[in-house]
């Protein structure tokens, strides 16, 4: 277990742009999005915040151009969950890192001896699907609204077919919190899509909680629905600001 948490940690804090790009910024510059995700052992949580905050800022030292936010999943069956996760960058930017070894070697001394990974996966931003792109655009709200959509095998132009429904009917409200689709790449079952919703508050709930099926309007995109989603899952992600990275814009 330990040489896999190692090799994770090591992965999702280390990868970075090559030199030749960093004068540049990668904010919204591409469609990745990559989330890790880890179990603070019972005990270590503070120990785990430290040493994480450590490792960020091993990477601020080195000018990571890319993004890194963390959360923890504070309403669903993953209470207590850590994720981290880097969007809006190139796949290609994850090809290349920053001393990998040293990066490595300070996750091993820092992250990895408090923590049990729980899941790593990539997704792809759905852009003519959502909304708006708070990660892409490293505006990160105080809360996400997040729903894990996995399908039936065979129905993803169906389904396709009711978010575009979902998303026009969300652009006719201007108080509408924004809605970001991501389609799974790879990382567990599949087909899968990830909502996220953009959440300040929970006042906003009583402003605008509109589910997927409410948004949709006909017959027909209902049943699209129906037939092709197997199973939902929701939970809610807080945004933990001394636990992220944004580089300088």
């Amino acid at each position: 277990m330990r040489g896999s948490i190692r090799f994770l940690a090591g992965l999702a804090c280390c990868l970075a742009a090559a030199p030749a790009v960093q004068a540049q910024s990668l904010r919204d510059t591409g469609d990745a999005a990559h989330l890790f995700a880890y179990y603070p052992k019972k005990g270590m949580e503070a120990r785990f915040d430290a040493g994480y905050r450590t490792h960020l800022n091993w990477h601020r030292d080195k000018h990571d151009p890319l993004v890194w936010y963390g959360w923890y999943v504070s309403d669903g069956t993953r209470v207590g969950l850590f994720v981290d996760g880097s969007f809006g960058a190139p796949f290609a930017a994850f090809d290349r890192r920053i001393d990998p070894a040293g990066d490595g070697a300070d996750a091993d001394r820092n992250v990895t001896p408090y923590a049990d990974t729980a899941f790593r996966a990539s997704y792809r931003v759905r852009r003519e699907l959502s909304t708006g792109f708070p990660l892409e655009q490293w505006k990160p709200s105080k809360r996400v609204q997040v729903f894990h959509y996995t399908l039936r095998p065979g129905t993803r132009a169906r389904f396709e077919r009711a978010l575009l429904a979902a998303r026009d009917t969300l652009r006719k409200d201007d108080q509408a919190p924004v809605h970001t689709w991501y389609e799974k790449v790879v990382g567990g079952t599949a087909p899968q899509y990830m909502l996220m919703v953009a959440r300040q508050d929970w006042k906003s709930y009583d402003d605008h909680a509109a589910s997927l099926d409410q948004l949709v309007v006909t017959e027909a995109q209902r049943e699209d629905l129906t037939t092709a989603v197997a199973e939902v899952d929701s939970e809610t992600w807080s945004y933990r600001e001394d636990l992220s990275l944004i580089p300088e814009q």
